[in-house]
């Protein structure tokens, strides 16, 4: 577990420096921001897991936020292969694969097959909306100002205008809820029998 750990924290820091030196205001975008909540979440864990063991609350919140940047750029590039971002993507190709599918994956599959033991509450899904809300609080604040402007097109209300971005906004954050609740079953169902 612990190798595995290392090298999701690996992947995420190694994507993180390739869009970090290939494009302009990384912070701005959802990927790159959940990527780091990774970094530190497991950097943390780490470290210092066996002095205080970390909320399974707070790992499916990571990995949630992991699966939905996976799944909205697998979607986005029309369900292209997601090996096509290494041929001839250069730093940015790598840096978008690794943070798009490698880490997401990863971080599935830890949720999966480790920390089974531990308990995530029924109600959190809708706790996990707390993140997504500021984000689109911040882009909806900070985009306009940025020399790209809006980075995600389903948010750009100059564009769409407010009833459709808050149309938009509202199925994103169903998806993040209907998400969650995935998360939680297959936790649930692959819970260790001593916490049924």
């Amino acid at each position: 577990m612990t190798a595995w750990r290392i090298l999701l924290v690996t992947a995420a820091v190694a994507g993180l420096v390739c869009m970090a030196t290939s494009i302009g205001r990384p912070w701005a975008y959802f990927t790159v921001q959940s990527n780091v909540m990774l970094a530190l979440y497991y950097g943390w864990r780490l470290v210092n897991d066996r002095r205080k063991p970390a909320s399974a609350d707070v790992k499916g919140a990571v990995t949630l936020y992991l699966l939905v940047t996976c799944l909205v750029n697998y979607v986005s590039r029309d369900l292209a292969n997601p090996l096509a971002l290494l041929a001839g993507g250069g730093i940015r190709g790598l840096g978008n694969f690794l943070l798009h599918y490698v880490t997401p994956v990863m971080a599935l599959v830890d949720w999966t097959a480790f920390d089974r033991s531990r308990r995530v509450r029924w109600a959190a899904p809708f706790a996990w909306l707390g993140y997504p809300l500021l984000y689109g609080a911040f882009v909806l604040l900070v985009s306009p100002n940025l020399p790209r402007r809006y980075v995600y097109p389903f948010l750009n209300v100059e564009r769409l205008g407010w009833p459709a971005v808050a149309s938009a906004s509202l199925a994103a954050l169903a998806a993040f809820v209907v998400l969650g609740y995935a998360l939680l079953g297959i936790h649930r169902l692959r819970a260790e029998p001593a916490d049924c």
